[in-house]
This record gives structure tokens, sequence and C-alpha cells, in this order.
């Protein structure tokens, strides 16, 4: 049996009861797996961090998989395809869709990474290695813009949402951004 099917199978054993799908190329033995992620359902609402900023990310499920369409998730990944320039300021609609996806794709094949489109441990692991803690906050440094982030005591991160800080939710859109663009 070559390496890539044991690799798969193994991932697939992993990720079974999860709700997650096995057969996407993001979720990678190296890397934390979903499995260690519990589902919007029955686990953490919020994106959440703490301790070292650069593994934030990776646990957040597989946007664009098993993950709700339209969520701040959604809006965040959109601000990181943004700030590297793969995505216009004005298609942050909190909404996966097939034009973030595309997007997506393009980022994902940029980073050296499968480009399937789907956002998981692996695309949100590369996109947490340029977090960083500055001034008390936690800042994205994108290839063109920088995006800033608070986090809360609890671990959830928080955006700024017309001049209050809102955690982001992983199972629903509550962004303003979000409420604009389903008008």
């Amino acid at each position: 049996m070559s390496r890539r099917m044991v690799r798969l199978l193994t991932l697939l054993v992993a990720l079974t009861g999860t709700g997650c799908s096995a057969d996407s190329s993001d979720a990678s033995p190296t890397r934390k797996t979903d499995s260690a992620s519990p589902s919007v359902a029955g686990g953490h609402l919020y994106v959440r961090g703490g301790g070292t900023v650069t593994d934030d990310w990776d646990d957040e499920g597989l946007l664009g998989e098993n993950l709700p369409v339209r969520s701040d998730l959604a809006a965040m990944w959109q601000t990181v395809l943004w700030a590297d320039g793969y995505l216009d300021r004005s298609r942050i609609d909190c909404h996966y869709s097939k034009r973030t996806r595309r997007a997506t794709r393009a980022w994902q094949s940029n980073h050296a990474l499968p480009a399937d489109g789907i956002v998981g441990p692996q695309s949100f692991g590369r996109a947490t290695e340029r977090l960083s803690r500055r001034g008390g906050m936690v800042v994205f440094k994108g290839e063109r813009h920088e995006v800033p982030f608070k986090l809360a005591r609890d671990g959830r991160y928080l955006v700024e949402d017309s001049g209050t800080y809102k955690p982001l939710r992983r199972d629903r859109p509550t962004l303003r951004v979000c409420d604009s663009a389903t008008r």
C-alpha cells in the first residue's frame, strides 16, 4: 500500500464521527486535524486561540466542507484573502461562495498547499504563521494589508464591527458586513 493511501486511511479513521470529510487534501496528519476540533453543533461556536498565536486558527474546522457557508469565520477568511490581495474588500460578505473558493484555490496554490478550495488545518495554519501580538492586539500581516484582532480573556477572537469589538462566530454571520451583504 502506498504511503499516500496509508495517510489517507489514517486520516479517515481519525475523522470518523466528527462530521469532517476525509476527502479534503487540506487535512494533514502532520498538523492538528479536525478530529481534535468539535463540530459547530457540539463544540465551540467562536474562533478561539490562546498561548502562541501562530497556531490559533488551525483547529477551526473545514470551511467550504463541514461548516456553514455563511458565518463570521467565512468573513475572517475572506479578510485574509483581501489582506493578501486575492479578493476585493467589497467582496467580504460572510459567504463562502464560488468566488471565495476560487480566490482560496489561488491563495493555496501560491502558498504551496493543495489547491482544493477547502480551508482547513493547512490553510488556516499557513495564515496563522503571519499572526503576531502587537500592542495588546493580534495582527494578521497580509501581503498588502494588516488586519487587527483582539483576543478576549476567554480566548475568543474579536473583530471591530461598527465601533465595537464582537466575537467571530463559526456557525452563523453576526457582523454588520454580513447584514449589508444580504440587502
